[in-house]
């Protein structure tokens, strides 16, 4: 049996549970404060939205059970927690800083892509933290309504105290050219799996298109699950207008191949393709043959970074330059969910003062 969650009271009890987190007086019960603390300051971010939207919705309707996340789960009282979290935590997030990774749409990764959350699930990966996620909603579940708001207030009191402490970037107008360029050839040094090099051309990308929608993904997210263009996508409006694929080693043939068809699938008018390490070796020829071929259709590009980066560097011009660091910063740790990364680059770019 499935029960419903009124949006409209849940947006009150953010606000008002928001309104005590410097009232002391409101404590959580300490059995579960570790539990709380634990999953807030993990890196994992979905289960962070998980915790907060079931133990929101345990506040607003008493017989929810918290740790499901679909109708279709089989918990008794079972409610649609994706709709609630992206229609009312996530906006209550963007109005209040990144208290639990700014994800638009967290329901749509990997550990909340199931009927409930459950501790059991082989799927999950970070056995701790699920565990300690499943313990924290079973004791809300149990809990009087007055110890579940508790828990909530509890909850935004240390997602508040953990935004204060994520890194951020100097802004200076007075940035010069050679601040950026020396910046972002130092951090595309190291690669972390192609995430320097995204966060870099991200930046660019979108600080050289504003009034565009720029959307930057984390380059190891699976293509099936993503349902993504590129690493990073030019909108307006709903036209998809541009879309890049950026790779931090050799691309190949089929790189190219496999960017191409996922341009055609998603209507992309044109598509680039970025790298900081070259042809492949013995498929240079091919792989200019392939875009010439498809060019035809599609404006496919090839883009050496090393040979953009100083162009792109003066196009941005003093005002916008003197964003780039924080805009490097602030897709690595919100659109990427790199804080760790975020932080190194934070460190390097204010460094170069």
């Amino acid at each position: 049996m499935s029960v419903s969650v009124d949006h409209a009271q849940a947006r009150k009890a953010l606000g008002d549970a928001w309104e005590k987190i410097d009232d002391l007086t409101v404590v959580a019960p300490s059995a579960v404060v570790p539990h709380l603390e634990t999953v807030i300051l993990a890196s994992d971010v979905t289960y962070k939205y998980i915790l907060v939207t079931g133990i929101l919705a345990k506040c607003v309707n008493p017989s929810v059970h918290p740790r499901a996340l679909q109708v279709a789960s089989t918990l008794q009282h079972s409610f649609d927690a994706r709709s609630l979290c992206h229609d009312v935590v996530v906006n209550f997030e963007k109005a209040h800083g990144d208290l639990w990774g700014r994800s638009n749409e967290p329901y749509l990764n990997k550990p909340a892509r199931h009927p409930e959350h459950d501790q059991t699930n082989p799927q999950l990966k970070n056995k701790r933290v699920a565990i300690t996620v499943h313990q924290a909603l079973e004791f809300a579940h149990n809990a009087p309504a007055p110890n579940a708001f508790a828990m909530l207030v509890h909850l935004l009191r240390l997602s508040k105290q953990r935004s204060e402490t994520l890194p951020v970037a100097t802004s200076q107008v007075e940035t010069s050219y050679r601040r950026v360029v020396d910046f972002v050839q130092q951090f595309l040094a190291t690669s972390d799996g192609g995430t320097h090099l995204v966060a870099v051309v991200g930046a660019f990308v979108a600080l050289l298109n504003e009034g565009f929608d720029v959307r930057v993904y984390p380059p190891n997210v699976p293509d099936k699950f993503a349902n993504t263009a590129g690493d990073i996508e030019i909108r307006q409006d709903k036209l998809l207008v541009s879309a890049y694929e950026s790779k931090q080693r050799p691309i190949n043939l089929d790189d190219v191949r496999h960017g191409v068809s996922k341009a055609k699938r998603a209507g992309v008018l044109e598509y680039c393709f970025v790298y900081s390490a070259g042809l492949a070796p013995g498929q240079e020829a091919a792989i200019q043959e392939e875009v010439l071929h498809e060019g035809e259709n599609l404006d496919v590009l090839l883009l050496d970074v090393h040979d953009a980066y100083e162009e792109w560097a003066v196009a941005l011009g003093p005002i916008r330059r003197a964003k780039f660091g924080i805009t490097v910063v602030n897709l690595l740790r919100d659109d990427m969910h790199r804080s760790e990364v975020a932080g190194q680059a934070a460190e390097l770019w204010n460094s170069r003062e």
